[in-house]
C-alpha cells in the first residue's frame, strides 16, 4: 500500500517539477540576483566665492657699498635699524617687520685680486594690512636711495573660512537638486556617500590682467634682473576667487507619496 501511494505521488508530480530552478550566469550576474543593486542617483553641483586679499607681504631690498667690509656692514645695519624705527613709528608692529640675511658681493677693480670694494644686501619683508602702511613704506624707500621697493605678494588670511563656505554652497545646491527631483518625479533620495572634486582659489579674471600689466611694465623697465625675478616667482594677486565642487549619491529610498 506504500508502494503504490510513492507510486500515485510521482506519477502526478513528476521528479522533474519537485527539483529547485537551477540557476546560470557569471559571477557578477550570480549576485546581483541574490544581492539586489539599490538604484544609485549621482548629483553635482559647484559654486564660487570672490574675495578680495586683506593682507601684503612688501620687500625693501637694502644695498650698501664701501670699500671695508666691515663698513658695508655696520652701514646696511645701520639703515635697516632707521628704517624699522620709521616703520613702527607710523603703526606697523615690529612683528610684522622681518630681515633676511645679508650676502656680501666684493666688488673687483680692473688690477689686482683685492677687491676695491664690498656690497651688502639684505632684504626687509613688511607685513601689511590697509593701504596707509604700504604708502609708508614707498616713502621710506623714496628717503633712502639705498633701499629699493622690489615686490608685494598678497595673501588672504581667510582662505579657510571660505574655502569651507563654497563647499557649504556646493552642497546647498545638490540638496535643491534632491528637492527638486523628489517633488517633480515622486521619489525619495537618501545620501549614501559624496566626494568632493576640487576646493581651488584661482585668480580672478581682473586680476590676472592687472597682473600681466604689472609683470610686462618690470620686464619693460625694470632690466634682466626683475625679468628673470618676474617670471620665476609663484604669481600672487589681489582677488581671489574660491571654487568647489561636491559629488553626492543618493539612493532611492521608496516612493515621497
Amino acid at each position: 500500500m506504500k508502494n503504490f501511494i510513492l507510486f500515485l505521488v510521482f506519477a502526478i508530480f513528476p521528479l522533474k517539477a519537485l527539483s529547485i530552478a537551477e540557476i546560470k550566469g557569471n559571477p557578477d550576474e550570480l549576485r546581483g540576483f541574490l544581492y539586489p543593486k539599490e538604484e544609485v542617483v549621482t548629483i553635482f553641483a559647484e559654486a564660487e566665492k570672490k574675495a578680495y586679499t586683506d593682507k601684503a607681504l612688501v620687500s625693501l631690498v637694502i644695498t650698501t657699498k664701501e670699500k671695508a667690509l666691515s663698513e658695508a656692514i655696520a652701514k646696511n645695519s645701520q639703515l635697516r635699524e632707521v628704517i624699522t624705527q620709521a616703520l613702527t613709528s607710523s603703526g606697523v608692529s615690529a612683528e610684522n617687520i622681518n630681515s633676511s640675511k645679508f650676502s656680501t658681493s666684493p666688488q673687483y677693480g680692473w688690477f689686482g685680486k683685492k677687491p676695491s670694494s664690498y656690497e651688502v644686501v639684505n632684504r626687509i619683508a613688511v607685513s601689511i594690512t590697509d593701504e596707509s602702511q604700504l604708502n609708508r613704506v614707498a616713502e621710506v624707500a623714496d628717503e633712502h636711495t639705498e633701499a629699493e621697493l622690489s615686490d608685494t605678494l598678497f595673501e588672504h588670511t581667510k582662505k579657510n573660512a571660505f574655502e569651507m563656505q563654497v563647499k557649504e554652497l556646493a552642497v546647498q545646491k545638490v540638496m535643491a537638486q534632491k528637492k527638486f527631483y523628489e517633488e517633480s518625479l515622486g521619489v525619495k533620495l537618501k545620501p549614501v556617500a559624496f566626494r568632493v572634486s576640487n576646493v581651488e582659489q584661482r585668480a580672478t579674471q581682473g586680476a590676472l590682467i592687472l597682473e600681466e600689466i604689472v609683470v610686462t611694465a618690470s620686464r619693460v623697465g625694470g632690466g634682466e634682473r626683475d625679468a628673470a625675478y618676474s617670471e620665476s616667482r609663484e604669481p600672487s594677486f589681489d582677488e581671489v576667487q574660491y571654487e568647489a565642487g561636491i559629488y553626492v549619491d543618493f539612493i532611492i529610498d521608496g516612493s515621497a507619496n
